[in-house]
């Protein structure tokens, strides 16, 4: 049987530690749609790949990064958090192999 989807808020809270352990700044959940680069230096390209290394650690997921758009998918923590929802979600249906 599939694992159980976290739900939203706890994707969002995860993704936002993730964030936090790049950007070596707190966030609050009311930063969630705010964009990441223009507020931190650290959030760079390389820093963006540190996120989503973060991110799959933290997920056991897989990100593509030419297929899930890195510009637009890790813009935020609300864009990051939609993406590892879908995956989570495909995961769910799909089974561990996807």
């Amino acid at each position: 049987m599939s694992d159980a989807v976290p739900t939203p808020e706890e994707i969002a809270d995860r993704v936002r530690s993730a964030v936090v352990s790049v950007v070596a700044t707190e966030l609050s959940p009311a930063d969630d749609a705010v964009e990441l680069a223009p507020r931190f230096d650290r959030y760079d390209s390389l820093g963006v790949l540190d996120c989503v290394g973060a991110v799959e650690r933290e997920f056991g997921i897989s990100v593509d990064l030419v297929d899930d758009d890195l510009r637009t998918t890790f813009v935020s923590v609300a864009a990051i958090s939609a993406l590892v929802r879908r995956k989570l979600e495909d995961q769910s249906v799909l089974g561990a192999a996807f």
